[in-house]
């Protein structure tokens, strides 16, 4: 089969992502498929291919959502699929998910830019201090910042809404990692810790004016805890049976769902370094 991995530039700036794309490419045709690279000016020609992989940033307004949708119409399989890749991408559908399917995950609460006394009350008495404020679509934890005070989330949310109807306050739940599940076709792909840097708050923190990621532990999937593998295969099966990066929290009251992302990060010696056949997985899915 023919198989096109869509791309953009950036893709292969880091070295680690792009010897996992070059894994991908020589698993493909070790399987004797085809796998091309292909990228925005390549998307006319999605029809003439079997099956498109999707690795560009696929926020519903990027390229990356049009090859997939071009995918789509054309009757190809295609991860990550359109409909994936709308979930995935809005944070306040996400929470609707979470509360309708009840997934554990930390309180939140949508905000649409009511500051009266008692929506602020609301909030305060739900939330405590400190809680996380989101922009409906992030990636890599961006517009996503934590406020310790009245003041701050006055300031930063009235900053935020200017570009979103709405916004997504959470219950702040400090940890030093967040597990990271990787699922295809609800199963379990990989298993990671993404640990927090130190003097950070999240996986990918500014720190001294310096963006600085965590350290990444891969752990044999086989070792998840069924617990956390229940609720990550539940919660991946009320969004579709894609490729699907679960962010999830461990509490003394059990797991916390953070978010499930579409497009979830596969480096080269990292998230592939325990569960090595995760490329041929993603192949066999795809054909």
């Amino acid at each position: 089969m023919k198989i096109g991995c869509f791309v953009e530039a950036y893709n292969f700036d880091g070295k680690s992502e792009r010897n996992a794309l070059n894994k991908f490419k020589s698993t493909a045709e070790s399987m004797g498929h085809t796998f091309d690279f292909i990228f925005k000016h390549d998307i006319p020609n999605i029809k003439n291919y079997d099956a498109i992989f999707i690795r560009a940033t696929t926020d519903p307004g990027n390229s990356a959502y049009i090859a997939s949708r071009f995918a789509e119409q054309a009757g190809l399989k295609v991860i990550d699929d359109p409909h994936s890749i709308r979930i995935c991408s809005n944070k306040a559908i996400l929470h609707d998910i979470f509360f309708k399917n009840n997934i554990p995950s930390p309180k939140s609460i949508l905000f649409h830019g009511d500051y009266s006394d008692e929506s602020l009350g609301n909030i305060f008495k739900t939330l405590g201090f400190p809680f996380v404020i989101k922009s409906p679509y992030t990636r890599f934890s961006s517009h996503v910042e934590k406020v310790e005070n009245v003041s701050e989330f006055i300031e930063i949310s009235k900053h935020l809404i200017r570009k979103a109807n709405l916004l997504v306050l959470q219950e702040y739940i400090h940890s030093d990692f967040d597990w990271r599940v990787g699922i295809l076709k609800n199963e379990i792909l990989y298993l990671c810790k993404y640990c927090i840097p130190k003097g950070g708050w999240k996986v990918k923190s500014k720190i001294n004016g310096k963006n600085i990621w965590g350290d990444t532990i891969p752990i044999s999937r086989d070792k998840i805890a069924a617990e956390l593998k229940d609720i990550c295969i539940n919660l991946s099966e009320c969004v579709g049976d894609g490729l699907y990066g679960l962010d999830v929290k461990e509490t003394d009251d059990g797991y916390k769902v953070i978010e499930i992302n579409d497009n979830p990060s596969i480096y080269d010696g990292f998230e592939d370094a325990i569960d090595k056949d995760i490329y041929e997985k993603i192949i066999s899915a795809l054909v």
